[in-house]
């Protein structure tokens, strides 16, 4: 290709500014337009690494300390029902122990009391035994008397006399005989086991002693089983 060569009186073209002449011209201009050229090229190779924050402290827990500025709590007003409800607990626990201790007590008492009774029979059964001994001990020697003699009236008159010490022995003890025979007939110490018929319209009376009744200390202790028959009018 020729060259192109310009008259004598024509001025050359201008020529066109090319990288390199900006460079030399600017250098660090050229330096800075070359960063952002590559950068559009790769923005990410050309983004600094950004370095990580450390953790921000956790924050302390804020104290539980009361605020003097702040008014305290109302107290609280007590319930009546329940100060009654207390009341009534108390008193029921008092009664339950002193019913529980009324009731030892009393069991106590029974059975001192039994105790005590039953030591009273055995002693008056032991002393009535011990006045019957002698009677036992004349039975024995009226029967071996008459079983020797075989003579009736000694044994009869034997048995008589330990009938009479027996009695004895019974009367101090309190028991006593009703007399019945000719008596006015009585449903309170006789028991009518028969009844004579009769012309008479009278009053009722004993008129034989079939079985005899005895008294203790007052009380019947069996009545006296009787014939009753009726009295001859006036």
């Amino acid at each position: 290709m020729d060259q192109y060569r310009p008259d004598a009186g024509e001025q050359p073209p201008p020529r066109r500014i090319t990288i390199n002449d900006r460079r030399k011209l600017h250098p660090e201009t050229a330096t800075a337009t070359t960063t952002s050229m590559q950068n559009d090229v790769n923005p990410q190779a050309a983004a600094p690494p950004v370095p990580h924050a450390p953790p921000a402290p956790e924050a302390p827990p804020a104290s539980q300390e009361p605020n003097p500025l702040e008014a305290p709590p109302a107290p609280q007003e007590p319930n009546p029902l329940e100060a009654q409800l207390d009341a009534a607990r108390s008193e029921a626990a008092s009664y339950l122990n002193d019913l529980q201790r009324l009731k030892a007590e009393f069991d106590n008492y029974r059975k001192r009391i039994v105790k005590e009774q039953t030591g009273l029979i055995e002693r008056a059964s032991a002393s009535l035994l011990h006045r019957l001994l002698p009677v036992l001990d004349n039975f024995e020697l009226a029967v071996a008397s008459a079983e020797e003699s075989r003579e009736f009236d000694r044994m009869l008159k034997g048995i008589e006399m330990v009938f009479g010490e027996l009695k004895e022995v019974l009367a101090a003890e309190g028991l006593t005989a009703i007399r019945a025979k000719g008596k006015t007939f009585d449903p309170n110490f006789h028991e009518a086991a028969l009844q004579v018929d009769g012309d008479g319209n009278g009053e009722q009376y004993v008129a034989e002693e079939l079985r005899s009744g005895y008294t203790y200390k007052g009380r019947v202790l069996r009545p006296s089983m009787v014939k009753v028959a009726r009295r001859g009018g006036d």
